[in-house]
């Protein structure tokens, strides 16, 4: 069950839980990711809670956060190519769900920000092709997850009241951003891990999720940020017992759906996704959820087939990450144009 100074308690306070959560995360918020490091401080975790940017990462973290998905950029995807959430009631701020050591100006916690309905707050991943999309929407905060801390030095001064976290696929990467934004003075809420089945993460992290999400959680608690995550869904669902221990450590996660959109927009979709997000706040009630929806590489880019998707779940969530499989399955310009309709879009709250 989730700690009481976790997310799981800021979200509480803010309706269910928040982080500014990918991440195209930890999952198609991680697709191709590039590495960097940040810096140590202490802070509280926020109450809500995936990625590297995937294509997909993250939003408004409910349980130590203030999601998904996946979470998290390129080089950290969640799932194929993404990085790194539940639907929560409106809640004037995120705070961090468990109170740590006040943090410092070069660690910044999740600020207090005005939350849309259950589910309408979005996440992309933030890499060369979406920074110009991003900033034209900054004014609708959601979730950005980066993979690559020259990126996130450029544009994450920009996006103050976003979820703004950094992905990485294993724990020494994640520490290494950490440390580096620290030094740079990179102002984020959160560090998302996009651990799963790839070369980018050690054999030993993803052979003990439990074990390495606890140090996930130490390095975030080092830093004063919150823990994303954003697991490979192959990965959890071979290991669908370890959901609510993994769930208790963190503040966002980012469930990365794209193996789910198998069916159609509508009800088989909808209820495998509350399948699994059942699964994680049973370890964590106050966890916030984030859902990475993904635009294949088997079709081409719709935002109305996206938004359906969307409009299956909003009411299961507390926000929906725009996740990229691959950039090079369609051109960039449609890409990216598909994006922006899709941020342009109302919130998209369940009648």
């Amino acid at each position: 069950m989730a700690r009481p100074g976790r997310l799981a308690k800021s979200h509480a306070r803010q309706g269910h839980r928040c982080l500014p959560v990918l991440l195209l995360a930890m999952g198609v918020v991680l697709a191709s990711c590039a590495a960097a490091t940040g810096a140590p401080t202490a802070a509280p975790r926020l109450a809500t809670a995936v990625p590297t940017e995937t294509g997909a990462a993250a939003p408004s973290p409910a349980a130590h956060v203030a999601a998904s998905p996946a979470a998290s950029p390129a080089a950290h995807t969640l799932e194929p190519s993404t990085a790194v959430p539940t639907a929560l009631p409106p809640s004037p701020t995120m705070a961090p769900s468990r109170a740590v050591a006040s943090p410092t100006p070069s660690a910044p916690t999740a600020a207090a920000t005005a939350r849309p309905a259950p589910g309408g707050m979005l996440g992309l991943g933030l890499r060369r092709q979406t920074a110009p999309i991003l900033l034209e929407h900054k004014d609708r905060p959601g979730f950005v997850m980066c993979a690559t801390i020259s990126l996130a030095e450029a544009h994450f001064p920009d996006m103050e009241g976003w979820i703004r976290v950094l992905g990485a696929p294993s724990l020494d990467t994640l520490r290494q951003k950490a440390e580096e934004a620290e030094r740079r003075g990179v102002p984020y809420e959160g560090l998302a891990y996009g651990l799963e089945t790839s070369s980018a993460t050690p054999r030993q992290e993803w052979q003990d999720l439990v074990a390495s999400t606890e140090k996930a959680r130490a390095i975030a608690d080092e830093y004063g940020k919150l823990l994303v995550m954003g697991p490979g869904f192959r990965l959890m669902s071979e290991n669908p017992d370890r959901y609510p221990e993994m769930a208790a450590l963190a503040d966002m996660w980012v469930l990365q759906t794209q193996r789910l959109q198998v069916d159609p927009p509508g009800e088989v979709y909808r209820d495998s996704v509350e399948r699994v997000v059942d699964q994680i706040r049973a370890g964590n009630a106050g966890i916030a959820v984030w859902a990475q929806i993904t635009l294949l590489p088997d079709r081409e880019p719709s935002a109305e087939e996206w938004l359906a998707y969307r409009q299956s779940i909003v009411d299961l969530v507390d926000g929906t990450f725009i996740g990229v499989y691959t950039w090079n399955a369609a051109g960039e310009e449609q890409l990216v144009a598909t994006i922006d309709e899709i941020l342009a879009a109302p919130s998209g709250e369940k009648e």
